[in-house]
């Protein structure tokens, strides 16, 4: 389903319906809820675009799930995040929304609607800033409070609302929502770190069948590459020539083995940085499910890659990363704690893409924030993620 158009469709129609929803709610009374709950026993968290929001909320759902252990927690989210966080205890279960075409699509929210609504959830955490979809949704089928972000100007369907920032960290701000059961305690950046992703022994053991089918072995310099950006905003993409060029110093200096990583629809864009180079990395790009991804980014001794999905996918199974930035600023996605590279200009320009302009780019100096990030300066980080990787390698030996 494009992109633009739900965009399109969520700030015109989605803002009109709120605004009208917002004065009839005012006369609750000609819609009273189905029933008041006493106590929270069943909870909806809602939490839609990005795989990297999904792992950077996943501090939030802990917290959730401490404060209230005997809830069930039902988690809704796009079919295409299938899969990250299926087998934790973050939540019982997960709704999914398929996006394909405008009317399938239709078809699939009038029945989520109802669906939904037969639940009777005592309680609604929407994570999604700034769309009004989410919102919709937690009017229309919550009997319990609903907890939302609230924005300035903006008229609001929850109960309960935590302002909206955007000059901090997003897993703080989703952390946030959290301020509005009391007793609130500001989190430290180790506890904003992500849940880790739970990883089946079926599906470590094909992750290294799937390595050593191509000749690579544990004891070698392993070292992930993401060359793509999602359609959110590819104006986070480094230069293909740019990585073509790291990957061959890293297999002509350090004999590193590269993984090239990339689902179905970045087959066509991963085989174009692939032209460009004179080594041979191994190409996963369309080989491999989600789960099997992330099973092998476990294994990985460093993950390079633009700001998107795999970036967090990588950080939440523990493995060190280097990110680059332009259009989006690390002080507001970038991994927290100790292991990860951030490599950012702070361009006049830069950060462009917010959630306040749906992460659009219309950028007007030809991506300078991410072709002025040199070739040499990751491979300077790639250099001593390698020395160290050598040095502990050693001191197993001994």
């Amino acid at each position: 389903m494009n992109l633009s158009l739900i965009r399109i469709i969520d700030s015109h129609v989605g803002r009109v319906v709120c605004n009208y929803l917002y004065y009839y709610d005012r006369f609750r009374g000609l819609f009273p809820p189905l029933r008041r709950p006493e106590g929270v026993h069943r909870i909806l968290v809602i939490k839609f675009w990005g795989i990297g929001n999904l792992v950077q909320s996943s501090p939030t759902l802990r917290s959730l799930r401490k404060k209230f252990p005997d809830a069930e927690i039902i988690f809704l989210t796009l079919d295409q995040n299938k899969g990250i966080y299926e087998g934790s205890d973050l939540y019982n279960k997960t709704i999914y929304l398929r996006l394909t075409t405008i009317w399938d699509f239709t078809r699939e929210l009038f029945k989520l609607f109802f669906f939904l609504r037969s639940f009777n959830f005592d309680l609604i955490v929407n994570l999604e800033p700034l769309a009004y979809f989410g919102e919709l949704i937690s009017f229309y089928i919550g009997v319990g409070d609903r907890v939302g972000f609230s924005v300035p100007g903006r008229k609001s369907l929850f109960t309960k609302t935590v302002e909206f920032r955007e000059d901090e960290h997003i897993a703080r701000t989703f952390y946030r929502t959290l301020q509005v059961f009391g007793n609130y305690e500001e989190p430290t950046d180790e506890e904003l770190l992500p849940e880790p992703i739970p990883i089946r022994e079926t599906e470590r053991k094909a992750a290294e069948e799937l390595l050593k089918s191509h000749n690579i072995g544990e004891d070698e310099f392993i070292v992930g590459v993401n060359v793509n950006a999602s359609d959110v905003a590819i104006a986070r993409r480094w230069p293909l020539e740019y990585f073509a060029e790291l990957v061959d110093l890293a297999i002509q200096k350090m004999n590193a083995k590269i993984i090239l990583f990339g689902g179905p629809e970045d087959v066509p864009y991963v085989g174009r940085a692939v032209a460009m180079m004179r080594e041979h990395p191994a190409n996963f790009a369309g080989y491999t499910t989600l789960r099997e991804a992330i099973a092998v980014m476990e294994k990985l001794d460093l993950f390079i890659t633009n700001d998107s999905g795999p970036l967090h996918l990588a950080y939440a199974v523990g493995t060190p990363t280097i990110s680059l930035y332009g259009p989006e600023s690390p002080k507001r996605y970038g991994p927290l704690g100790s292991g990860h590279i951030t490599l950012f200009k702070g361009l006049d320009c830069s950060p462009c893409i917010n959630f306040q302009n749906l992460k659009r780019s219309e950028c007007k100096k030809d991506a300078r924030c991410m072709k002025e990030i040199l070739v040499s300066e990751v491979f300077e980080h790639l250099e001593n993620a390698h020395r160290r990787w050598k040095k502990e390698r050693e001191s197993r030996t001994i």
